[in-house]
């Protein structure tokens, strides 16, 4: 027969700790870098290294299993090697004031850019007064004073001597004209003229409205005149300060003429160097002409002439790699921002802020992909500058409208960076199947293993790793006894004999605690002890609802029996998973056989309480039962199969041997051994299939069957193909060798059918048959 009984050297793959090359890991040399995930490291290296558009990477892998510290110590390699990103740089645009200008420059030019125009404003300060005060400019300035005085005065001789033919004397005092009456060859001062009678008042008042046009053209030549002056000293300003300040610009033409279009930035700013300095003046003067205690208002000072440096590198570095942990929408493409001055917002284009994606810009930049999914527009915002190629600063609408002034809008900066998104298999097939610019642009699938091959070379690793976090975080080393344990645990973790687990995150854990325990002992070095305790205590943290539900089945709230036998009854087990703790739990699963033609109803699919897999498992029970037992007749039956005292949903098919082993025994009317627990799932074919949980399940009935006693006739069922999959704790190790429990393998129905019933299988079913004709004739009897 195919059914066995395990010995119990099969139930784990023990680690002899006396055939490990080294004693402790004092002993083994540090792991640099990554081990395991040949193929995710392929992949990525392939996507690093393909600078066609679209060949971003997609991380993906279980939590813990070290994919982060892997890339982050692929890129730093890589990164290292690669030529500097440049820098970028946001100048004022004098054509659109709205639109700053966006330079690329060599690394470190940026920060230079910066200090020498600051240096340059700084000697226009020092150099446009000076120039203002020099000789040369003060002679041409007197000579245009002269000039335009001389005019003035000649155009007011006219007028004066007009106002003498009309017996007015004409004077300018203080910039405007005095008007006094002539009589007896000399001006009459106010009050001689009230003593006028007014007939001679009304003849001065009419020679003075005769002349009236000439004293409004003489006005109007006088102004004319002032601004022809005014104009003149402009321009001798405009013309001495750029004649003046020539050479500064020239040098500043000569150090970063490299740089495309600067120059001629250069030019259109060197002609706005007299506005701006004029600016400057009149700032100076309105701040001086505050009263004491105001606050001066934010001041010009050359503020066009300012450089943002916007993304900054420093030569030889190599590529920035950058990690975007919080990837909103102006973390990744950059924000303007603003200030408040006395409750009024303003900003300009030296508050533009770079993004994410503008410091990545020439490397890579990593993201979480459930972090960018939970900001609203991120998602869009960086498929589009992937699309695009390019970085454009964004503001939103509804943001905008709760500014009081005008956002600038930079110009886009060109982009080429590699994005890597770390992430799980659900969003990576969610995203392939519901978005389709996601296989566009991330055409590199990277998938990290689960597991590793348990050999001699992955062991010696595991010990380099350890040896690698001992160094790193401070801790005791580990002895021989030590790793053999934290390898078993991998291969646990992995549940399966010849592998270990790659969930680095899992040793880590346990490596932390167990050193814990060795230090609060006072070890020099962690042991087998400090290895075995740490896991127990972790249990013990972690099972708080374990222990709950062994406790309601031990006081007999839930009814579980593991001694006797009984018809239509029997223990499947069912695995509970709470993230950071999984344990197995007996479930009694019941049957009823009766005469009827309505089948095999199971309960809790038609209470809606089974989920998909479990009500597709219940379906093929019927194909199964059929092929036993009706290939003769019809199949004159109604059954009910239930999960007794369960009242959540019902998921998996592996109870599926267990309810068709009760609907074979309902029918046989044969007994169950309540001590046997089996799991495994069943296709048509009748053929067992393997399961997942199979150590949590077989130490989960093991802890109840010692809570109640152990007869040594109780043991749990197995697939065959599940062999591999025990890493059995020492306790159930040495119960079964020591005959106090017991665990088989079986491939058919037949041979769980002579396990749980004790009896040959062919009894079994020619008892099932003869039940079934039994209910055939009843049924036709009605």
């Amino acid at each position: 027969m195919a059914k066995r009984e395990l010995n119990w050297e099969k139930l784990t793959n023990r680690c002899d700790a006396d055939c490990l090359t080294y004693k402790s890991t004092q002993d083994v040399k540090m792991l640099k870098g990554a081990f395991g995930h040949e193929r995710a490291i392929r992949a990525v290296n392939f996507g690093l290294s393909n600078k066609m558009k679209g060949f971003n990477i997609y991380l993906l892998g279980d939590s813990g299993s070290g994919k982060t510290s892997i890339l982050k110590n692929l890129l730093k390699k890589r990164a290292r090697n690669e030529p500097t990103a440049p820098d970028w740089v946001y100048v004022y645009n004098f054509d659109d004031s709205n639109r700053p200008q966006a330079f690329q420059m060599s690394p470190g030019m940026g920060v230079q850019f910066q200090k020498d125009m600051s240096a340059f404003v700084n000697e226009l300060k020092r150099l446009i007064p000076r120039v203002q005060e020099g000789d040369k400019y003060l002679q041409l300035g007197q000579k245009i004073e002269e000039t335009s005085r001389k005019k003035e005065q000649r155009v007011f001789n006219r007028l004066k001597r007009l106002g003498r033919k009309n017996d007015l004397h004409i004077e300018q005092v203080s910039g405007e004209l005095l008007i006094q009456v002539i009589r007896d060859g000399r001006p009459l001062d106010h009050e001689e003229f009230e003593q006028l009678t007014m007939v001679e008042r009304k003849y001065y008042e009419d020679k003075v409205r005769d002349i009236q046009d000439e004293i409004s053209d003489f006005l109007r030549n006088q102004r004319k005149l002032d601004r022809v002056k005014q104009s003149q000293i402009r321009k001798l300003e405009h013309d001495q300060i750029l004649k003046n300040t020539e050479d500064l610009v020239e040098d500043l033409k000569r150090k970063y003429g490299m740089v495309q279009d600067l120059n001629k930035w250069f030019d259109t700013m060197r002609l706005q160097i007299p506005d701006a300095f004029r600016d400057f003046q009149r700032s100076q003067e309105d701040v001086e002409g505050l009263g004491e205690g105001m606050p001066a208002p934010p001041q010009p000072d050359f503020h066009e002439f300012r450089v943002n440096v916007l993304v900054k590198n420093k030569n030889g570095t190599g590529a920035p790699v950058v990690f975007e942990n919080t990837p909103t929408l102006h973390n990744l493409l950059g924000c303007v921002e603003y200030q408040e001055h006395f409750g009024i917002l303003f900003t300009d284009y030296t508050l533009i802020r770079a993004g994410s994606l503008h410091r990545a810009n020439g490397g890579y930049l990593v993201i979480q992909a459930n972090d960018l999914m939970k900001s609203m527009y991120a998602w869009d915002a960086l498929k589009k500058a992937l699309r695009n190629k390019e970085v454009t600063i964004e503001e939103l609408d509804i943001e905008q409208r709760t500014r009081s002034t005008v956002s600038p809008k930079p110009m886009p900066i060109p982009l080429q960076t590699k994005v890597i998104l770390i992430g799980n298999f659900d969003f990576y097939y969610y995203m392939l199947h519901y978005d389709e610019d996601f296989s566009r642009l991330f055409k590199v699938k990277a998938e990290f293993d689960e597991y590793l091959p348990r050999n001699l070379t992955n062991m010696k690793k595991y010990a380099g790793f350890i040896r690698r976090l001992v160094e790193e975080d401070g801790l005791l080393h580990f002895d021989a006894s030590a790793m053999a344990r934290i390898i078993e645990y991998g291969s646990r973790l992995a549940e399966h004999q010849r592998r270990l687990s790659a969930r680095f995150i899992n040793l880590i854990n346990i490596v932390s605690e167990a050193n814990f325990w060795a230090y609060e002992s006072g070890a020099k070095i962690v042991s087998e002890k400090h290895v075995l305790r740490a896991m127990r205590e972790r249990s013990y943290r972690t099972g708080k609802l374990e222990y709950e539900m062994y406790e309601q089945i031990r006081e007999g709230h839930v009814l579980i029996d593991v001694k006797g036998e009984v018809v239509g009854q029997i223990n499947g087990i069912a695995v509970y998973d709470i993230g950071d703790h999984a344990f197995g739990i007996p479930s009694r699963i019941t049957a009823k056989t009766y005469v009827g033609q309505s089948g095999i109803l199971n309960i809790d699919r038609e209470a809606k309480m089974s989920g998909q897999i479990h009500s597709k498992a219940s379906l093929i029970l019927v194909g199964i039962i059929g092929g036993l037992y009706a290939q003769e007749k019809p199949l004159a039956l109604s059954a009910s199969l239930c999960f007794e005292q369960m009242y959540g949903t019902i998921e998996g098919d592996s109870a599926s041997c267990a309810e068709l082993y009760a609907l074979i025994s309902s029918l046989a009317q044969v007994p169950i051994r309540q001590g046997v627990c089996i799991t495994g799932s069943m296709n048509q074919r009748g053929e067992v299939q393997p399961i997942g949980g199979a150590n949590e399940k077989i130490e989960g009935v093991f802890r109840i069957c010692k809570a109640k006693g152990l007869t040594g006739r109780q043991g749990v069922v197995i697939p065959h193909q599940n062999e591999v999959n025990l890493v059995l704790d020492d306790e159930v190790v040495s119960a079964v060798k020591a005959g106090k429990f017991h665990i088989w393998t079986i491939r058919s129905i037949d041979d769980g059918v002579e396990i749980l019933m004790n009896r040959p299988a062919k009894e079994v079913h020619k008892l099932a048959r003869k039940r079934l004709s039994e209910l055939y004739k009843a049924m036709e009897a009605t």
